[in-house]
């Protein structure tokens, strides 16, 4: 593998690690605390998509990792 692809790896790797950890422990608690429906629904759709990015992204992966 070359240090150009390992590079594109791990930084879209960090990407969503810095994207999942502000939305869990940032975006969602303070909706969460302002309690209107606006804010939860929104949390509960932000949560949805971040659902089915991260289960896009494993099957993808699963399926480029097939011979």
């Amino acid at each position: 593998m070359s240090a150009k692809k390992l590079f594109e790896i791990l930084v879209g790797l960090l990407v969503y690690l810095l994207i999942t950890l502000l939305w869990f422990y940032y975006a969602v608690p303070s909706m969460w605390e302002s309690g209107t429906e606006a804010a939860l629904i929104t949390a509960g759709f932000g949560s949805m998509l971040w659902f089915c990015a991260t289960t896009c992204i494993a099957v993808y992966i699963v399926q480029r990792t097939r011979p």
